[in-house]
């Protein structure tokens, strides 16, 4: 059966496959790598998922990774969770306890052992919000791997429990197959609920001020230039979650991202808007600051999911369907009526989007030995190419790199924070290196999140990877630093020495360099000519600059609402 699935892999035109071997995949493996698909062995389970994703994320491919039973997947657990919330399309194979296909005994003997590797894998990965598939006939797992990688190409993780021996099953070669790539085509959207809409963007005391607010889901459709096209018609200022980050960014009226991560200008534009078109965003509370920022707005939500419609916020019209296809036909609708609105078009908010530049508000409050982290991104900004990934880590120091290193599309920022966990970045990273070797792959991580992982900067070394890290050190937790700031207590228990993250690189085979001064950035283009492996900056910051969503999130009362 191993040769079965590593076949079923090279039909579905997998080009890179992530893990760490345990003995019940080792088998796998070695048919996957006599395949000539490129095998990249990781130092960590976790770091073998969160490098799909990571891949994942970058091509719009579905990412797989391979791990083992037991103990390889408890690893994985953070990882897994992780894409599995964001949506990702990955597929996870994991090695499994025998099930008794041959030998009943042999099943139960392994199931009963007090040690050893076995514990209940489904009742673990649905504990975790992850629904299991459990391979239990070598008849029809290949035709079963193959609906999984089709449930993946429309967006979400597939975990699938490869118990032993299946693994080793003799089989016959698999019957017709399903074509690759034929997942359900797009949900079309009704037409009388496009015309719905279309009349309430047709009065003028309805939409005066529009947004159009579009999330990950106009992101993976490809919405974006219908969506452009349904902003010159209606007026709208243009807009993103934080996952649909720089879709719009050379639109004239790109205010970006909206949320807890909003521009000032961002916010007090969004805020007097009047209509939302909001499509495949969630609208969750990082978004709309708690429904605080559309207050004044009528919200129409598109979503290919139903149950979207009102999880979050109430929304006066709701349409069913996939955000390209629903955004080109009310578009479309719209010119049929010749409807053509100037709402927020005009040129005096033109100038203002234009000429506003955030770092212009930073007031630089670096001292000797400890750098504002603002100042250490605005200046990464400047000396890094503009044609790169940037991978952020969960951790305080997240903001600060969101609201200064720009991206040139959606495809090329990953925030790893889904399930707020830090550490897992660098796995993101890794996999967003593999899927785009055309682009530099830069790293933000706090030395919290940089010290669960350090095994797998190995991992860059001994592929050659092009990686920038930066870690932002700011000598402990920062977010729990700053919780325990706010409500009072002592933060000594959340700091701690650390060693040379510079040092560790060097020793590793990568480059260090001690970032104390802005000016060892500047130094930095000459550094990436002929780069292959990863290189390390370790920047000293401050702890002492409070990122804004420690207000929104720590704290509350009508004074943290309005921030942001």
């Amino acid at each position: 059966m191993n040769e079965r699935i590593a076949d079923e892999l090279v039909r579905q035109r997998v080009e890179a496959v992530f893990t760490l071997m345990s003995e019940d995949t080792a088998r796998l493996i070695v048919e996957i790598d006599r395949r000539g698909i490129p095998l990249y062995s990781t130092r960590h389970d976790s770091t073998a998922v969160g490098m799909a994703d990571g891949y994942a994320r970058t091509s719009g491919k579905v990412g797989v990774a391979v791990v083992g039973r037991g103990p390889g997947l408890t690893n994985a657990m953070n990882a897994l969770v992780t894409a599995a919330k964001a949506g990702t399309g990955v597929v996870v194979l994991i090695g499994d306890t025998p099930i008794g296909i041959e030998d009943e005994a042999r099943s139960r003997a392994a199931r009963s052992e007090r040690v050893g590797k076995h514990i209940d894998q489904d009742a673990l990965l649905r504990a975790a919000g992850v629904a299991p598939v459990t391979f239990r006939s070598p008849a029809t797992a290949v035709s079963d791997l193959a609906g999984c990688f089709d449930r993946a190409q429309r967006g979400g993780l597939v975990a699938v429990n490869l118990p032993t021996d299946l693994l080793e099953a003799l089989t016959d070669p698999p019957g017709d197959l399903p074509p690759v790539g034929s997942a359900e085509p797009p949900a079309v959207p009704d037409s009388d609920a496009i015309s719905l809409v279309a009349d309430l963007i047709g009065e003028s005391w309805a939409a005066s001020r529009p947004v159009i607010l579009a999330g990950y889901g106009a992101v993976t459709s490809g919405a974006g230039d219908d969506l452009r096209r349904l902003g010159q018609l209606t007026g709208s200022l243009m807009a993103t979650t934080l996952m649909a980050n720089s879709l719009f960014r050379s639109d004239e009226f790109d205010i970006g991202i909206v949320g807890t991560m909003s521009t000032p200008l961002g916010s007090e534009l969004v805020s007097q808007a009047d209509l939302v078109l909001a499509f495949g965003a969630s609208l969750n509370p990082y978004t709309t600051y708690r429904g605080d920022l559309l207050r004044k707005a009528r919200i129409v939500q598109f979503d290919s999911d139903p149950a979207a419609a009102g999880r979050y916020l109430p929304a006066e019209l709701s349409v069913v369907g996939d955000a390209r296809l629903a955004a080109r036909a009310l578009a479309d609708e719209l010119e049929r009526r010749g409807h053509r609105g100037a709402g927020y078009r005009s040129a005096e908010i033109a100038k203002r989007i234009r000429e506003f530049r955030l770092k212009d508000s930073v007031s630089d409050r670096s001292r000797p030995g400890r750098l504002d982290p603002r100042a250490v991104m605005i200046e990464l900004d400047r000396v890094l190419p503009a044609e790169r990934t940037l991978v952020i880590d969960g951790g305080h120091h997240f903001e600060f790199a969101v609201a200064h290193l720009a991206v040139p599309d959606p495809r090329a920022f990953i925030l790893a924070n889904e399930y707020f966990s830090v550490g897992c970045g660098l796995a993101a990273a890794l996999g967003a290196a593999v899927a785009r070797p055309d682009r530099l792959t830069v790293l933000e991580i706090g030395d919290g999140g940089m010290m669960m992982n350090l095994g797998d900067l190995d991992t860059a070394v001994r592929y050659r990877l092009p990686l920038v890290v930066v870690v932002t050190d700011d000598g402990g937790f920062g977010s729990e630093i700053h919780y325990l700031q706010v409500n009072g207590l002592p933060d000594d228990t959340a700091r701690y020495v650390n060693p040379s993250f510079a040092a560790i690189a060097e020793g590793m085979g990568g480059t260090g360099v001690a970032v104390v001064s802005l000016d060892r950035l500047r130094e930095l283009p000459a550094a990436l000519e002929g780069l292959a492996g990863p290189l390390l900056l370790d920047c000293k910051v401050s702890s002492e600059v409070r990122a804004g969503w420690v207000d929104f999130l720590f704290t509350t009362g009508a004074a943290a609402a309005q921030k942001g």
